[in-house]
């Protein structure tokens, strides 16, 4: 696939090395308890225990919408680990280290393919993986961690001319992230009409005897128009493909419908729309053009000096080593930018405008920025070595050790201080262990109804349904949404109900068997503090006027006051007596939890 001269194969392990070193950290945290796991890896993956076990989450609505959307290549992928009995969860863990690793060779190799300077190379691909470890993209194990790895392999045997290799890489981004197939489609349309501009200028100036013709804006030799072909028909036909999959969820929700919900508010689940016009544009998470860490970015997009660099070969004679091949990252950046238009113009149907942004911003910059550290490395290392000539025998290489140690901790350090790497990968910790333990040993079927932040690390630990919870609360499919909305109000209307047949209905509607409750749940703060359960009106609303007015919601008093033979008035004495009390249709109960049968709640009726 590649071939390397002997120098640069050091620098290539050393990179590796550091790719490793940086995964570490990570796998340290992931690894810190059996019950921790990456935020939104409890999306992706919790439905795929499906494979070792088909009795679970049947008729699921959570697990069915998260099966039908995963990348047809990351679910096979998945399936393949399951069957050869490797534990899913535990691959999940392990996957940001072998694509890291990917992700760190094709950095540089498209870097030597730019400037033939394997230091170049190392520090390209050091930026790439600080700026990787300081989002939760890669370390996530989802399809997105694959988009970095996907979208350098296709550049690099863009520049190499290989028509197999590069079909390849568009079939595999269309099966792991069909986002990516756009933007390699637009990077080969872009790429072709500037190769074709380029050899007519080229002609022009053999016609005319030009010399001042940059080597930067000619390259004597031009990819043939059959590769660009075949290349454009492969990913048309990828995007074909996936145009006309249907989804069982219906329709993609419009910009109109998405500006009504709350959820995609400043503060919602799915925040899109922002307060002002910069952030909206620019630094919005899902909307903006620059990545998060978007002042990082742009504090060490020094980059941009591979133009001046050249023009002064007496100075920095590697400068004069940079090929026109580099001009592929302006096509790169310029198709980031017609798809984030695009995206905007097409609003949710291209996905998120930022995610043909985001991506290539980080890669471009550490190509930039390594180039640029290679050249001027090798500016101050002769400067230095000139001083030291009389001292060659003792001081023979040290300095360069030395100066490259100084170099690579100054690198390093904007990562620490900025975003405290690596506690913000996004890992999180489980901490209701026995609850795990005890609702794997309910039925496979059940149901279990709460608003707890605990429903959401319950169908991946425990293999179990939850009616709803908020990390699968994903708006941009109407079909699935609607009722998953419905189901929260439903189910907040019922917890906080005054009446005993609303209860009872809803436990009948979605057959519920088992009910999770916090322990500070009919608490007016616990509903006022919660930003996602705040998005369900008027449900919420409703529920916080009845704590309001000092009344007790029946599933806190009525239900369990008949199981507990004491008189109302007694019952009335505090939410402490009431806890006491609830214990009768309690079938497990810990510090903070209470897990309730819904059986007992219906009989009591």
């Amino acid at each position: 696939m590649f071939i390397l001269k002997s120098k640069f194969h050091t620098w290539l392990v050393i990179s590796i090395i550091v790719s490793i070193l940086f995964s570490c950290a990570g796998l340290k945290l992931s690894f810190q308890s059996v019950y921790t796991i990456q935020d939104d890896a409890r999306q992706h993956i919790f439905w795929m225990q499906q494979f070792s076990d088909s009795d679970l989450f049947q008729g699921d609505l959570i697990a069915n919408y998260f099966k039908t959307v995963s990348p047809w290549g990351f679910t096979a992928l998945y399936k393949a680990i399951n069957y050869l009995a490797i534990d899913i969860f535990w691959f999940n863990k392990i996957s940001p280290l072998p694509i890291g690793i990917a992700t760190t060779i094709y950095c540089f190799l498209v870097c030597l393919e730019f400037l033939p300077v394997p230091l170049a190379g190392f520090f390209s691909s050091l930026l790439l993986n600080q700026n990787l470890w300081m989002v939760d993209d890669l370390f996530s194990g989802t399809p997105r961690a694959f988009i970095y790895f996907l979208l350098l392999a296709f550049i690099y045997y863009l520049l190499k001319q290989n028509t197999f290799l590069c079909i390849l890489i568009i079939v595999l981004q269309g099966l792991f992230y069909p986002q990516a197939v756009l933007l390699s489609a637009t990077i080969l349309l872009i790429n072709f009409i500037r190769k074709q501009t380029t050899k007519a200028i080229y002609a022009n100036s053999q016609n005319n005897e030009d010399k001042s013709i940059s080597p930067l804006t000619i390259s004597r030799k031009f990819i043939s128009k059959q590769y660009y072909f075949w290349g454009l028909l492969t990913g048309i036909i990828v995007l074909i493909f996936y145009a006309f999959k249907t989804s069982d969820f219906g329709d993609i929700i419009t910009v109109s419908q998405a500006r009504l919900l709350p959820e995609f508010s400043p503060e919602g689940r799915s925040a899109f729309f922002a307060d002002t016009w910069l952030k909206f544009w620019l630094t919005g998470i899902r909307s903006g053009f620059f990545p998060m860490e978007w002042q990082y970015s742009l504090m060490c997009s020094y980059g941009i000096l591979i133009l001046w660099l050249p023009s002064l070969p007496k100075i920095f004679p590697l400068g004069q080593k940079i090929n026109s091949k580099v001009l592929i990252l302006g096509d790169v950046l310029l198709a980031s930018l017609i798809m984030f238009i695009l995206a905007h113009l097409f609003l949710f149907r291209l996905h998120l405008p930022g995610r043909y942004t985001h991506y290539t911003i980080r890669i471009i910059i550490a190509l930039l920025d390594g180039m640029v550290l290679g050249i001027t490395f090798n500016y101050v290392s002769r400067k230095i070595n000139h001083y030291l000539k009389r001292y060659r025998n003792l001081y023979k290489n040290l300095y360069k050790v030395v100066a490259l140690m100084i170099i690579t901790c100054l690198l390093l350090y904007p990562t620490y201080v900025l975003r405290a790497y690596p506690q913000r990968l996004g890992y999180l910790t489980g901490e209701s262990p026995q609850l795990y333990e005890f609702l794997q040993q309910q039925p496979k079927d059940s149901v279990i109804a709460s608003i707890s932040e605990e429903a959401d690390f319950i169908p991946s630990f425990t293999g179990r349904s939850v009616l709803v919870a908020r990390e699968y609360g994903i708006p941009y499919h109407q079909g699935y949404y609607q009722e998953f909305r419905q189901r929260v109000q439903d189910l907040i209307t019922a917890q906080y109900s005054l009446d005993l047949t609303t209860i009872t209905d809803f436990i009948r509607k979605y057959n519920i068997n088992l009910w999770l409750l916090d322990q500070n749940a009919f608490e007016i703060e616990y509903l006022r503090s919660n930003q996602w359960l705040m998005q369900f009106q008027p449900a919420t609303k409703d529920a916080i006027k009845i704590l309001q007015e000092k009344q007790e919601p029946l599933l806190l008093k009525k239900i369990l006051l008949k199981k507990s033979g004491l008189p109302e008035s007694e019952a009335l004495r505090g939410q402490a007596e009431a806890w006491r009390i609830r214990e009768r249709c309690s079938i497990f109960k810990q510090q903070n939890l209470t897990v309730l049968s819904a059986k007992c709640i219906v009989q009591s009726e």
